[in-house]
């Protein structure tokens, strides 16, 4: 990969862009403009915290540091980069996933792949955690009151 992609200033212009985008797609979706009992839009906390991505981000393509190049960045090949667009291929994959099947059965699998792909290769293990952690949050959520995406079953 060309150094020049791997200084500060490049990478802050490349998450200010795909954090405008961001923020651009929940702008107009209808969701972010539901009012809640509290006066607040459901989307104004989301698009606040983007819209403080956007100017941290920004900050780096003017830093004085703007043309260094972190030390992690150095190694960086484009085999890595392709590694970060595929998680956050699989991570649209989950969520599709969770609409359409459901938390319980989605977040199991997606643990059990991700884990396995991570370097866990004990069954036990792989089955163990990526249970424990579905139940444990989903009771979270239900004690919290948030309505998870229920399974094809649900009421059957």
């Amino acid at each position: 990969m060309d150094r020049r992609f791997k200084s500060n200033q490049s990478v802050g212009t490349i998450m200010t862009c795909l954090f405008s985008a961001l923020l651009i797609y929940i702008l107009l979706t209808p969701w972010a403009h539901r009012k809640l009992r509290d006066g607040f839009l459901l989307g104004f906390f989301p698009a606040l915290a983007i819209l403080l991505l956007i100017i941290f981000s920004a900050i780096l393509i003017f830093d004085s540091r703007r043309k260094q190049i972190p030390d992690r960045l150095e190694n960086l090949t484009f085999k890595y980069f392709l590694y970060n667009v595929l998680a956050i291929i699989c991570s649209l994959v989950y969520f599709k996933a969770m609409t359409g099947i459901g938390f319980l059965i989605a977040t199991p699998l997606f643990l059990l792949i991700s884990m396995y792909v991570l370097g866990v290769k004990s069954l036990r293990s792989l089955l163990t955690v990526s249970i424990l952690i579905s139940v444990v949050v989903y009771a979270i959520f239900r004690i919290m009151g948030i309505e998870l995406p229920p399974t094809p079953f649900y009421g059957i």
